[in-house]
């Protein structure tokens, strides 16, 4: 059996159900809001964080784990027999794989740890790392765990539609002005997770028409491996999607996930998006 570990950071999303049963180690990103800091997907969940916006006026944001965490788990890990493969978020969008890589420099010698940029996040973050945790426990070696993660992340897509640009100031993803002329004409972006960014893939003006081109974009693959609807702790739950995807992929499980706080800090809480994995 191959002795690979498994780590990701809490932009995953992963049930504790799947970290136990598949033994992944996630390190959990700071959450700042209202002036208190939680950790993610241990004190605060996305119900909590939106609970919390109603009743601050500071938007939140995100601080990776202290690199010593890091170094702390990579030391530790598997006794320190075990080889490394620590997946995370897009380093466009958090500093996590950053200190991950200064971590696992660190201790060049002593322990075999490879890092791998995901240049994506949530659902679709979750899904390189079961795989890979999966491949692990079916004896595959590091490099070749390293090997089926980069081949499966031009395959992973997130695209949302926004009901507020508001956080995309915020975080820097539209200028002022763009932001305040969208809100006065009620001009709203299409959103792509892309090369690790996240990117405007097209406007649309209300919320039907935002759902719309979720649909669209779903049913231009040619074969859909996996797919899920992310929506918001605050957004209304998109049933009339659902029930389009489910006649257009009627083989397919389609699930609801609410994303979790750190995507908050991106989005807003009352966005909503797809994931699509067409299979390798």
């Amino acid at each position: 059996m191959s002795n690979v570990r498994i780590v990701t950071d809490s932009t995953a999303e992963l049930s504790p159900e799947t970290v136990q049963r598949l033994g992944i180690t996630v390190i959990p990103l700071n959450i700042h809001v209202g002036g208190e800091i939680f950790k993610d997907g241990i004190d605060i969940d996305p119900e909590q964080l939106y609970a919390r916006l109603e009743t601050t006026d500071s938007l939140p944001y995100t601080t990776a784990s202290p690199l010593h965490l890091f170094e702390d788990i990579y030391r530790t890990l598997g006794n320190g027999s075990s080889d490394i493969v620590s997946i995370h978020a897009s380093a466009k969008l958090s500093p996590t794989v950053e200190l991950a890589q200064v971590a696992a420099s660190s201790l060049l010698g002593q322990r075999r740890v490879a890092v791998v940029d995901s240049l994506t996040t949530s659902l679709a973050l979750r899904i390189l790392v079961i795989a890979a945790s999966e491949a692990s426990r079916q004896g595959t070696r590091l490099d070749e765990v390293v090997r089926l993660v980069r081949a499966m992340i031009p395959h992973v897509y997130l695209v949302f539609f926004v009901e507020t640009l508001e956080y995309l100031e915020r975080g820097q993803r539209i200028d002022k002005a763009e932001a305040l002329l969208g809100t006065m004409l009620s001009i709203k972006p299409l959103l792509i997770v892309e090369d690790g960014e996240i990117l405007p893939l097209e406007k649309v003006r209300t919320r039907s028409s935002g759902l719309d081109k979720l649909y669209e974009f779903i049913t231009e693959f040619p074969h859909v491996e996996e797919l899920a609807i992310l929506e918001g702790a605050g957004a209304v739950t998109p049933v009339e999607l659902m029930e389009r995807l489910r006649q257009a992929f009627p083989r397919r499980e389609i699930d609801i996930v609410t994303y979790g706080p750190a995507l908050v800090t991106h989005l807003g809480p009352g966005a909503v998006g797809v994931f699509v994995y067409e299979g390798l």
